[in-house]
Order: C-alpha cells, then sequence, then structure tokens
C-alpha cells in the first residue's frame, strides 16, 4: 500500500538516533484517502530493520489490522484515541528520548524558555497523568494533557507529538528534545526566565 511505503520513510535511518533507541517509540500516520484507516509502526522491530512491509495498517475504529502481518506498537489505543477526538490530526509521533525523558520521570512540564516554543509548540507542554503503556487511560490522559498544543509528555514514559504529517511531527520532536536540553542544563546554573504565553 502508499501508505506503507510513505510511512516507512520514517524509520530510524532518517532521525537523529537519540529519539527511538532500538525499537522504542512508535509512530502512525491516517491514510490520506481514508482517514479512517493509519499505518502505525510494528511491535518490536528495530528501525534499522524496517522495511514498508512491517508497517502495519489499522482500521481506526476496531483496531483491526487490514491486510498486514504483524503485530501492531503497544501503543496502538493511545494513537486511535487522539485520532479519533482530534480530527485535524493526521500523524502522531511517540518517542522516548533522553531529556524529555528526564523531564518526564521528574513529572516537570516544558515551558517556552525559547521563543519560538510559542509558535511551535502552543505553550507549555504539559505533563499527562501517569498510566501503564498500552492502555487506554494513557491515551485519554495525554488527550487531556495536549489541549490545543502540538506535544504533550507522558509521566515516566517520554512524549507524543502530533501534526499534520510525518515530517512535521518529526521537526516537533526534534525541537522539543532540545528545548528540554537547554531547559534542563539551564536549571543547573539558575532558575530560568519563561516567555508569556501568547
Amino acid at each position: 500500500m502508499k501508505c506503507s511505503r510513505t510511512h516507512a520513510k520514517c524509520g530510524r535511518p532518517d532521525w537523529p538516533p537519540e529519539l527511538a533507541p532500538g525499537s522504542s517509540g512508535n509512530v502512525s500516520t491516517r491514510v490520506a484517502d481514508d482517514p479512517s484507516i493509519i499505518a502505525i509502526t510494528p511491535t518490536s522491530i528495530t528501525y534499522d530493520e524496517m522495511v514498508a512491509q512491517h508497517i502495519v495498517v489499522v482500521d481506526l475504529l476496531t483496531g483491526a489490522s487490514i491486510e498486514s502481518k504483524g503485530s501492531p506498537s503497544q501503543e496502538l489505543p493511545m494513537h486511535r484515541i487522539i485520532y479519533r477526538e482530534m480530527p485535524d490530526v493526521s500523524a502522531i509521533l511517540h518517542t522516548h528520548s533522553p531529556f524529555v525523558t528526564t523531564l518526564s520521570i521528574l513529572r516537570r512540564p516544558l515551558p517556552p524558555v525559547i521563543d519560538e516554543m510559542l509558535k511551535l509548540f502552543g505553550g507549555t507542554i504539559e505533563v499527562a497523568d501517569y498510566a501503564a503503556s498500552g492502555t487506554e487511560d494513557l491515551g485519554h490522559n495525554a488527550l487531556r494533557a495536549l489541549g490545543k498544543r502540538t506535544a504533550v509528555i507522558l509521566a515516566n514514559h517520554g512524549n507524543v507529538c502530533v501534526g499534520p504529517d510525518i515530517s512535521a511531527v518529526l521537526q516537533t520532536a526534534i525541537a522539543m528534545e532540545a528545548a528540554a536540553r537547554i531547559y534542563l542544563q539551564s536549571l543547573q546554573v539558575g532558575e530560568p526566565f519563561v516567555l508569556r504565553e501568547l
């Protein structure tokens, strides 16, 4: 399927390696000609090994695989909830990048300390309440904390970025990891000045 080939281009060779070590994290996208279907990365396959045939095509309503032999990411319930409740979102990226994950285990939001963060993220990136991986609760908690922003921190887990396409969510994730690093480094020196949200 065309959606699978497009989706596979976001394997880790095209990403900064710290965003998704090994087979951690996951990415999905709506199928362009049918938004009720999504393509999502499989479970337990590293990005270095992943090819288009591994991508799992899923019915958004039922969660059933369509013409796919592999198993979808265990975070499929979270992806399905976000897509169902946010019809303008066409791509979702979940990472375990180190600086963002550091904030997640501290359960500390990422405030706008650089002006570009206001435009890119829509304000402070909040921390969603904790829920176990692979559960619908994780999706509901992420959805509540997202609000109108493009990213959310998952408590003791990592992050989720949402947007109109895979390129956009990838850029959000890269920028979020860079901002988290700067923020955590600045905390070692003093108290960062936070910009007023629009």
